[in-house]
C-alpha cells in the first residue's frame, strides 16, 4: 500500500496506515484542507462542523456561534435543522469564503469536480453506530464538514470533520449521498428526549430543511 500522498497531512496519513485503508492508496486525483477536530457536547453537532471550518473550534468559538444562531431565530439548543439557516449563518461568519446552498444530490460530476479543485462542503447525513452515512430516514441526523476528496480507479471517496470523533472520516461519496437523500423526519433525541428542536416550516424534508441540501464553502483567493 502506498500512501505517500498523504504524507504531508498527518491526520490523513495516520487514518490510511491505522485502519490499513488500501483503497486509498495511490489515488488518481485529491484535494484537502486540513480542519482541526472538535468533540461537541449536546446538539451542536452543525455549529462544531462550522466552527472547525472556521479554523478556530472551542467552547467560546462554538458558544458565540450558538448564541449568533439563537438571535437569528435559528436554534433553540444548538440543533441546525435547516441547510439554508446554516448557510445564512455561514456567510455571517466566513468573510473571506463564498457560501452556496446547494439543493440535489451530491454523488454528481459537478460535486465531484468541486471537491477535487478544492470546494468544500457542509452535509447533513445520517449518523450509523460508527458515524459513517446511514439511512435511518433522518432520525439520526448530524452535521460533518467535508474537507477532501479521493479519487481512485474504483470509487470516489470523500474526507470529513465532525463533532462525534477525533479522527479524519473516510467515506464513500455515493453512500453520504443516498443518506443526505432520506432526511425525512426528526428523531427522538435519546439523551433528553422531551427536548424541543427548532424545526423549519414544512420540516427537514422541506424546501428550508435538510434533504437533499447541503452548503458549498469555496475559500476566496
Amino acid at each position: 500500500m502506498n500512501f505517500s500522498w498523504a504524507e504531508n497531512y498527518p491526520e490523513v496519513h495516520k487514518v490510511c496506515t491505522l485502519f490499513n485503508l488500501n483503497e486509498l492508496s495511490s489515488p488518481l486525483k485529491y484535494s484537502y484542507k486540513s480542519l482541526q477536530g472538535f468533540l461537541q457536547d449536546g446538539p451542536q453537532c452543525g455549529l462544531v462542523a462550522l466552527a472547525m471550518y472556521t479554523g478556530n473550534p472551542t467552547r467560546e468559538s462554538i458558544q458565540a456561534l450558538f448564541e449568533s444562531a439563537t438571535k437569528k431565530g435559528y436554534t433553540y439548543n444548538g440543533e441546525m435543522f435547516s441547510a439554508q439557516n446554516m448557510a445564512d449563518l455561514a456567510k455571517s461568519q466566513l468573510k473571506s469564503t463564498a457560501v452556496d446552498l446547494y439543493s440535489g444530490l451530491l454523488n454528481t460530476d459537478e460535486i465531484k469536480e468541486m471537491l477535487l479543485h478544492g470546494c468544500n462542503l457542509l452535509v447533513p447525513y445520517d449518523s450509523d453506530k460508527d458515524n459513517s452515512p446511514c439511512q435511518q430516514n433522518g432520525h439520526k441526523a448530524h452535521w460533518a464538514a467535508i474537507c477532501g476528496a479521493v479519487q481512485t480507479q474504483q470509487d470516489f471517496y470523500v474526507l470529513a470533520r465532525h463533532g462525534k470523533a477525533r479522527n479524519v472520516a473516510v467515506w464513500k461519496l455515493s453512500e453520504l449521498s443516498a443518506s443526505n437523500a432520506q432526511l425525512n423526519e426528526v428523531g427522538v433525541y435519546q439523551k433528553a428526549p422531551d427536548i424541543q428542536f427548532k424545526l423549519p416550516d414544512g420540516g427537514i424534508d422541506g424546501p428550508l430543511g435538510l434533504k437533499c441540501k447541503s452548503v458549498i464553502l469555496k475559500d476566496c483567493l
